[in-house]
């Protein structure tokens, strides 16, 4: 998924699923907390889906990073899923 952002292109690495994220207000606390690892470039919530799409600048937070902010933030985490493959495939290489 990539989305135009200010100019410059989205390209989240993580889907946050976090339970009770209804409302862009919802979104403030956790959006501070991320910001202060200085590890986040870019962050785009989906009250919708209820998600939290997080783009990291060269190094991820830690999964148990992520729920901790979440959770200072006055909620839960229901799930984590990485948006890109980790490894390359060893297999498929020219």
């Amino acid at each position: 998924m990539t989305v135009a952002a200010h100019g410059n292109i989205f390209d989240p690495d993580v889907e946050v699923k976090v339970y009770g994220l209804v409302c862009p207000s919802c979104a403030i606390g956790i959006k501070n907390g991320l910001k202060k690892t200085k590890l986040i470039r870019d962050i785009k919530f989906d009250t919708k889906k209820q998600i939290c799409l997080i783009e990291y600048i060269s190094i991820e937070v830690h999964p148990s990073q992520l729920v901790k902010i979440v959770k200072n933030a006055g909620y839960e985490v229901k799930s984590i899923r990485w948006l890109k493959d980790k490894e390359p495939n060893r297999y498929n290489k020219p």
